[in-house]
């Protein structure tokens, strides 16, 4: 039966799990965030990106049979906290994990290029000298992705032309740079390109010169 294999990108080091998790989960989500409106009327919601992926499980350890120290093996999964110098020169860090398991078929999850967010370890056997040799990790690795490859993977506009913008009911310069440029901070941009000096002063069908930015 193959197992789960845990691989440090860093150190180049990989080790299989004792035993294969009966489940696991993965968690996906988007940002999004509220912005005001003139006129009492509800916060519009603005997208603000995609979060990264999730994934946690429950690992089992069982010594008892060798008579072995449980925590020679939880110990591997500890050691991933550790903050060492890694060969991106991004700074000192945890270790970069990649985390396979089976055959690569569509989008399966694995392999999962991450780093181990948390870690909970749960002794529940001794033996009568205090040794553990029973135990249960709770794990959850969060996905890792470089800026780079991520710009890769979506690339992003980088550049806003020059454009115009009708004002419709209910917008404020915020609520407007939000949907443009996803930064309600901008605002001022938008009032100096057109001589507004009361940013809440806002007509319906007015047309607004949207400045080019980078």
């Amino acid at each position: 039966m193959e197992k789960l294999k845990i691989t440090n990108l860093d150190a180049k080091k990989s080790f299989d799990v004792l035993f294969n998790p009966t489940e696991y989960t993965f968690e996906d989500a988007s940002k999004w965030q509220e912005h005001g409106t003139a006129g009492g009327w509800k916060p519009e919601l603005q997208y603000a990106g995609g979060d990264r992926r999730r994934l946690s499980m429950e690992l089992f350890y069982d010594t008892y049979e060798q008579n072995q120290d449980v925590r020679l093996y939880t110990g591997k999964l500890s050691e991933l906290l550790l903050v060492t110098v890694n060969k991106d020169n991004d700074g000192r860090r945890p270790p970069k994990l990649e985390l396979s398991w089976g055959k690569k078929e569509g989008d399966t999850g694995f392999p999962f290029v991450c780093v181990l967010e948390t870690l909970k370890q749960q002794f529940t056997l001794f033996t009568a000298e205090g040794k553990p040799v029973r135990a249960k990790c709770s794990v959850s690795f969060k996905e890792f992705v470089l800026p780079k490859e991520e710009q890769q993977r979506e690339p992003r506009r980088q550049s806003y032309p020059e454009k115009t913008y009708t004002v419709r009911e209910g917008d404020t310069l915020a609520g407007i740079a939000a949907a443009l440029w996803k930064d309600p901070m901008k605002w001022r941009l938008l009032a100096k390109a057109n001589g507004i000096r009361n940013p809440r002063i806002l007509h319906a069908g007015q047309s607004l010169l949207v400045p080019a930015i980078e």
